[in-house]
């Protein structure tokens, strides 16, 4: 699962192992996806105490490689090897649900079976919306993605324009600073362009809303098993009118965007509520397979909801990986519409690797600076803080949380934000309650580990 300023586990084991001995109780303030828990857990498997390099004994007495008085690299036993227990805490629902999944035991078998049989009742209902006809004309292809590119008009005849008719060079694989309009052959360059708009009636807020005008440009497909492209043609375009001539029959997520500069960054191109972040075929499939996954199925959903399926996803020119712009709600000009069971059904690969727990960590979701601990409770904190202005974590994480239904209560939230009226006093005086609150929880003589940016 994509999320912020992730740290690896491994970088983690490293510390608690030096600070804690088995059975001591670790705490992280600032979970993020929960890779503390995960840690935690780790320190009692051999093999991958072993793989960062250290020497364990039957006993299971950790030894670490060190240099003595004499210069000679010795090995001195620093650590034991065993299960830490982890309480895990962060501000955001989207965190602390992606840190639970990862710190609860899970039955591989079970989920990738059923995690299947649930994409393939989602392929029965909404196959049909991927699938486009081969050059040939008869031959029928299942869509990998769609390319949608933004329209302008020209500035000097106010004829449409394509951005990327004029503005993609096909054969380099690059966008062009300059370009001709095709209907008066004048230079043009992005900027000097003004945008081409379309209103329409939006059900899901009962009004009528103008848009930035995007059409789909093109198609990557399998054929015969094998990869292909071609420019959308008139079947392709009549799909995509049927699809949206149509009501999707569950639920989705139509909240105005919350307020925020990131948030808010897209209201000048008509993107002002969560669902319009998604093409109708992409929010039909998506709320199709949402409403046949239970909870623990839903962190697969979520791990491809905004960073893989949205209008946030770029086109990256024909070469390997479209995504996202990391820290930003930013669409672009040229944005890549994924098939979604194809996704989901990679993701479900992914986390059969991925799931690892064997025994369950304690997840909070609330503000650090004031927890439900009994003081003097903690053997050893480690905490990764929020940077600042760094990233703006809640306006991040509100198309995950919008889709979860539960949003983050920002007034605690720890950094610094224009929007949110936050500046650097505050957030200092924030961090400090955090502060304070860890001295509270930690035990006397033991430690915390703080790592910032």
């Amino acid at each position: 699962h994509s999320y912020h300023t992730k740290v690896p586990h491994k970088a983690i084991m490293r510390y608690i192992l030096h600070y804690t001995q088995p059975g001591d109780i670790v705490f992280d303030g600032f979970c993020g996806t929960g890779m503390t828990g995960v840690a935690a857990q780790m320190c009692g498997d051999r093999e991958v105490v072993m793989s960062l390099g250290y020497q364990v004994k039957p006993d299971g007495t950790i030894l670490q490689e060190e240099v003595d008085e004499n210069g000679k690299k010795v090995w001195r036993p620093f650590s034991k090897l065993g299960v830490r227990r982890a309480v895990l805490n962060d501000l955001s629902p989207a965190a602390t649900f992606i840190a639970y999944n990862y710190n609860t035991p899970v039955d591989v078998a079970a989920f990738e079976r059923e995690a299947k049989r649930i994409l393939k009742e989602v392929e029965k209902e909404c196959g049909w919306m991927y699938e486009t006809l081969h050059t040939d004309g008869k031959t029928k292809g299942k869509i990998n993605y769609t390319v949608w590119s933004d329209v302008f008009v020209c500035p000097e005849c106010a004829g449409e324009v394509v951005f990327w008719d004029v503005a993609v060079d096909k054969a380099e694989k690059s966008v062009r600073d300059e370009f001709v309009c095709p209907h008066c052959s004048s230079v043009l360059t992005k900027r000097r362009l003004d945008r081409a708009w379309e209103s329409k009636y939006d059900e899901a807020i009962k009004d009528t809303i103008r848009q930035a005008k995007q059409v789909p440009v093109l198609i990557n497909y399998i054929v015969n098993g094998k990869r292909a492209e071609k420019p959308v043609d008139s079947s392709d375009l009549a799909l995509i009118a049927r699809i949206e001539n149509n009501k999707i029959p569950y639920w989705f997520p139509a909240q105005r965007m919350m307020e925020g500069g990131e948030t808010r960054r897209n209201d000048p191109i008509g993107i002002t509520h969560v669902h319009h972040f998604y093409t109708k075929r992409n929010l039909w499939a998506l709320s199709s397979l949402l409403a046949k996954c239970d909870l623990r199925f839903r962190l697969m959903f979520q791990s491809i909801v905004a960073t893989l399926c949205s209008r946030l996803v770029r086109y990256n020119m024909g070469n390997r990986g479209n995504g996202t712009l990391s820290g930003t709600l930013y669409v672009s000009s040229l944005n890549a519409e994924a098939e979604i069971t194809k996704l989901a059904a990679g993701k479900v690969r992914d986390f059969t690797k991925a799931f690892v727990s064997k025994d369950s960590g304690v997840v909070l979701c609330q503000s650090f600076e004031n927890t439900p601990i009994k003081s003097a409770s903690i053997d050893y904190l480690f905490i990764d803080p929020p940077f600042g202005a760094n990233l703006n974590y809640s306006e991040l994480n509100f198309l995950w949380e919008a889709w979860l239904n539960v949003i983050t209560n920002n007034v605690p939230e720890a950094i610094e934000n224009k929007a949110h009226g936050k500046g650097s006093n505050e957030y200092r005086h924030l961090m400090t309650r955090c502060f304070s609150e860890a001295y509270r929880l930690l035990k006397p003589g033991r430690w915390m580990t703080v790592e910032f940016s």
